[in-house]
C-alpha cells in the first residue's frame, strides 16, 4: 500500500511538473505599433522574435496593432507580454495605466535620443514653419511622437495651428507621409529622421528638426513573473554582444548602435510637451 501511494504521488508530481513546463511554453506576444507598413514590420521584427525564442526557450510571436491607441490599450491591459513602444505612446500608456517594467531602449549612433523632421519637397519655396500657413500638411497617427505630437508642439510655438492649414490629415505611417509630400499631395509633413534620410535622395528637404527626445523602448507586461522580465531584459541587452546582434538591431532601425538600460525619468521632457499640448486643447 505505501508503494502504491508513493507511485500515485509521483504520478501527480510528474503531471503537475509537465503542466508547469507546458504553461511556460505558452507563446510570449511581442506587440508592435503600426509606424510602418505591416509587411515591413514583420520583416524588421521577425529576426528579433526568433532570437528571443531561442534564448528564452519559449515561442515569441509578433502581434501588430492596427492603431497606436490599440497598441497602448494592449500593453496597458497586459494583453501582450512585450511591447515595442514609441516615446509618446509610452508616456500616454503610463498616464492611463501606470508604469510597466522597462526592458531596454534604443541607442542611435551612440545617443539615447532621436528626433523628427518637418519636411517638404526639394523645390518647394517653404523655408520656415510660419510659411506653412495656408498649406496642405500631413501628420502620422495622433499618438505618434515624431509624426504628430512633437511637431504639433513645435508648430504651435510658431503660431501655426490646424485651422491655419489649407488642409491637414493623419496618414497611416511615416512612409506614406514622405511619399505623399514627394507626390505633391501635401506641401509638407512630419516624419521621424530615419524616414527623412531614407527619402532625401528622392527629393525630400528638411524645413525644421524637432528637439531630441528619449528613444523608443521595450516594456513588459506587469503580469509577467520577475524572473521572466529579467530574462527578457538580459536577452535584449545581450544583443549588444551576440554574433548576430548587429544585424538584428539594424533591421529594427539602421542607426541603432545598441540596446541600453533606461528609466522612466528619461521621458519627463516629453511629458511636459504633452502637458503643453493638452493645455492648448490638443488631446493625444
Amino acid at each position: 500500500m505505501p508503494g502504491k501511494c508513493a507511485a500515485v504521488a509521483l504520478g501527480i508530481f510528474l503531471l503537475f511538473s509537465q503542466g508547469n513546463v507546458l504553461a511556460q511554453q505558452q507563446p510570449l506576444k511581442l506587440g508592435v505599433h503600426p509606424y510602418l507598413a505591416s509587411s515591413e514590420l514583420v520583416r524588421r521584427f521577425t529576426p528579433l522574435a526568433e532570437y528571443l525564442s531561442a534564448v528564452l526557450k519559449r515561442p515569441v510571436i509578433l502581434e501588430l496593432s492596427n492603431s497606436y491607441n490599440t497598441h497602448i490599450q494592449k500593453i496597458g491591459n497586459d494583453m501582450v507580454h512585450i511591447a515595442f513602444m514609441g516615446p509618446a505612446s509610452y508616456v500616454i500608456m503610463t498616464d492611463q495605466f501606470g508604469r510597466k517594467p522597462i526592458l531596454a531602449a534604443l541607442e542611435s549612433n551612440g545617443k539615447s535620443t532621436f528626433r523628427g523632421v518637418i519636411v517638404t519637397k526639394r523645390d518647394s519655396t517653404i523655408t520656415s514653419l510660419r510659411q506653412l500657413k495656408g498649406k496642405k500638411f500631413a501628420f502620422a497617427d495622433r499618438d505618434s511622437t515624431m509624426g504628430h505630437l512633437v511637431p504639433r508642439h513645435m508648430l504651435l510655438q510658431r503660431g501655426v495651428d490646424l485651422k491655419d492649414f489649407a488642409t491637414s490629415m493623419n496618414l497611416a505611417n511615416h512612409d506614406n507621409i514622405a511619399l505623399a509630400v514627394l507626390a505633391g499631395d501635401f506641401d509638407a509633413g512630419a516624419v521621424k529622421e530615419e524616414i527623412f534620410l531614407k527619402y532625401r535622395p528622392e527629393g525630400l528637404r528638411a524645413v525644421a528638426f524637432t528637439p531630441d527626445i528619449a528613444d523608443h523602448l521595450f516594456v513588459a507586461s506587469s503580469l509577467l513573473p520577475r524572473q521572466t522580465v529579467q530574462a527578457i531584459r538580459s536577452a535584449l541587452l545581450d544583443l549588444n554582444h551576440h554574433p548576430d546582434g548587429r544585424r538584428i538591431m539594424h533591421l529594427l532601425r539602421a542607426d541603432i548602435s545598441a540596446l541600453m538600460r533606461a528609466d522612466d525619468g528619461s521621458y519627463d521632457n516629453l511629458r511636459e510637451i504633452i502637458r503643453d499640448l493638452k493645455r492648448a486643447g490638443v488631446e493625444p
